[in-house]
């Protein structure tokens, strides 16, 4: 690795490039983030929208000389780092860098599944559509023209179910050595492309299972940028956890039998889904799998695909090396479910089609030590949740918050960047679990430009009279803001209810979740000035539409997980035995956070002008509120509802 470069040069080079202006605020974050870099320490920095953190990163990480992977967890800012970012740092910031974009096998074309279809010997996990066979011919000149073979550059008129079967998951893709088409594999050579290149551009899952896997997806790297970090965690826990279910076990039945599996043992596992589906229909919610009639299912299960896998030639063709491979992660799976660790959970969840998981309580554990001792780690982000030092994000994450970097690698801030806090944790030489931490502000006016109103007359949510009452208070907003509305609810009953109070009661265009593809959704609400989008919690965070389309964000109650969750119900319990408080520990920090991301929603821009109105009058009362509003943007603060409307229609200029 070189000695690192002037990044503020870079960053600069590249604003001029882009024909902004400069920002001491996005200067220091890039100061931060190179000397981070350079001292292999981890930063924790909370850089809201605006702040052109992007930039600030991927200049840093050019000035570095290092090799970096970034990941992001939305495919919205993947793209703008791939398409927009990266280019502009490639062309006007001064230094060579060299860039690949990475995605998870599923996203590319897999040759053998393709030949496999053309010649009638599709390992077909569902049943193609109608127009499977006029798919397949332009999925096949696809393969031959495609320089990618990625699924964002198929035509549109490909259905799902067409691209499905010609893909291959990383449970079942036993890697281009064993397979008879590998040499030209649209994955393996994004691979080989991903390790010539000074900065990967991946998403969190792949990251995440990079890091599961042992650190066998991704070209060896000196650093990581974990953007959007505060949803890392479900991604690495869902990267360390287990699953089981009777559809993924008659599918791989299936598999073992076309790849010349004997017919009785093929048929053993088929039969054991049938068992673990009529073992697991009667119960939901935690469960302990070392149970007796748990257990002894579950070893039946592992002996039958074992049985299975062993009448498989290994030394066949690519048909069979698929089969072993997804079986070998089934058997993964099912032994990891026969000993769960000791800070594991597992429970069943679905009725219809009941999948039994096992997961880890604390994921900071197993991350620790694969993740922060490995590699210095920045983990940035528009808001990280409460705290000065961002402490529940961080201990989630397997971080310290009573330590922190010596200030010799990192320097203080200078006098004339008051937009940065400054980290006042305890000393540490080394990286470990030590962590800088910054909170940068808006270069927005956020108390002009924006309000938080919470009606504190509403009745509690949780009362029979509020849902009417919350349906008045939508509608009489709405029509102040004329439209321009996104209301995020915490439910999909609640989609579905104010989706309807407000296509009744109002005049105008209403889109709800459900109704049609995310995507064309999210694009008539920016297009159609007036229309109201009423989502749940896939819209919370990622969202960017600025200007008058969106002018109010209602929220309908503050986002706490179900009680009844049993990934969540361990975490407090964990906490309970530590001597600590669940809800405080567990439930707060993340009903903060999504709460924070959902407020984010509604200022983009030094233009923008609106109103965030939260209907559950427990933010204005309730005595942990303090925490809540810590973590919210800025905004100025009212409950007096002809306030809020009075704003709302000044805003539209009206």
């Amino acid at each position: 690795m070189s000695e690192p470069l002037d990044a503020t040069g870079v960053l600069a080079r590249c604003v001029a490039g882009l024909g902004g202006d400069d920002r001491p605020g996005q200067r220091r974050l890039t100061e931060l983030i190179l000397g981070a870099l350079a001292a292999r320490t981890h930063l924790v920095a909370e850089a809201p929208t605006g702040s052109g953190k992007s930039l600030a990163y991927l200049s840093a990480v050019a000035a570095s000389g290092m090799r970096a992977v970034v990941a992001t967890a939305t495919l919205t800012l993947q793209d703008q780092l791939w398409r927009k970012d990266l280019p502009l740092v490639q062309e006007h910031g001064g230094i060579a860098v060299t860039g690949a974009l990475l995605k998870g096998r599923a996203n590319y074309l897999c040759l053998a599944k393709l030949e496999g279809a053309r010649g009638g010997e599709a390992l077909f996990d569902e049943r193609p559509g109608p127009d499977f066979a006029r798919d397949l011919e332009r999925l096949s000149r696809f393969s031959a023209e495609s320089d990618t073979g990625d699924v964002a550059d198929l035509p549109a008129s490909i259905e799902p179910r067409s691209w499905r079967a010609v893909t291959c998951g990383p449970n079942e893709c036993p890697g281009a050595s064993h397979c008879e088409v590998g040499a030209g594999c649209f994955a393996e050579l994004a691979r080989q492309r991903a390790g010539d290149a000074d900065v990967v551009v991946v998403n969190h899952a792949l990251y995440a299972a990079h890091l599961g896997s042992g650190g066998k997806l991704l070209p060896e790297h000196d650093a990581v940028i974990l953007d959007e970090a505060h949803a890392f965690d479900r991604f690495a826990t869902s990267a360390l956890s287990a699953e089981v279910t009777a559809g993924g076990l008659r599918r791989l039945a299936g598999r073992l039998r076309r790849a010349g599996a004997d017919a009785d043992d093929a048929d053993g596992v088929a039969e054991s889904a049938d068992l673990l589906e009529e073992t697991l229909g009667d119960v939901d919610g935690r469960v302990d799998p070392t149970e007796p009639a748990l257990a002894t299912l579950l070893s039946r299960i592992a002996e039958r695909v074992a049985a299975a896998m062993r009448g498989v030639d290994r030394d066949g063709g690519t048909v069979q090396a698929q089969a072993l491979r997804l079986a070998t992660t089934r058997l993964e799976a099912i032994r990891n479910l026969q000993s769960p660790g000791r800070d594991d959970v597992a429970w069943v969840e679905g009725r219809e089609r009941p999948v039994l998981r096992l997961a880890p309580i604390e994921i900071g554990e197993r991350l620790a030590p694969i993740l922060f001792d490995e590699v210095p780690v920045v983990l940035i982000s528009a808001t990280l949740g409460p705290g000065r030092r961002f402490e529940p994000l961080a201990r989630r994450l397997g971080l310290d918050p009573g330590l922190a970097p010596g200030r010799s690698s990192m320097g203080p801030p200078p006098d004339d960047a008051p937009d940065a806090t400054v980290d006042d944790g305890a000393h540490s030489a080394g990286p470990g679990l030590a962590y800088d931490a910054r909170r940068f502000e808006s270069p927005f006016d956020l108390r002009a430009q924006a309000m938080l109103y919470v009606p504190r007359t509403l009745p509690d949510v949780r009362d029979d009279g509020w849902p009417e009452a919350a349906a008045t208070e939508v509608c009489e907003l709405v029509d102040a803001a004329g439209g321009r509305t996104l209301v995020l609810c915490t439910s999909w009953r609640n989609v579905h209810a104010f989706a309807e109070v407000l296509r009744g009661r109002t005049s105008h265009r209403v889109l709800a979740q459900g109704d049609d593809a995310t995507a064309r959704l999210v694009d008539e609400f920016s297009t159609d000035e007036t229309s109201c989008l009423v989502a749940t919690r896939a819209f919370w965070q990622g969202l960017d539409v600025p200007g008058l389309s969106c002018v109010l964000v209602v929220i309908d109650r503050l986002p706490f997980t179900r009680p009844d969750d049993p990934l969540e119900q361990a975490r407090r319990d964990a906490a309970e035995r530590r001597g600590g408080d669940g809800f405080a520990e567990v439930d707060l920090p993340a009903a903060a956070l999504a709460l924070a991301q959902g407020a984010g929603r509604l200022i983009r821009s030094h233009e923008d002008r609106g109103v965030v109105a939260v209907l559950d009058r427990r933010l204005a009362t309730a005595r942990y509120r303090s925490v809540l509003l810590e973590a919210m943007p800025p905004f100025r603060r009212v409950i007096d509802g002809d306030v809020a409307r009075d704003f709302l229609a000044r805003t539209r200029g009206t």
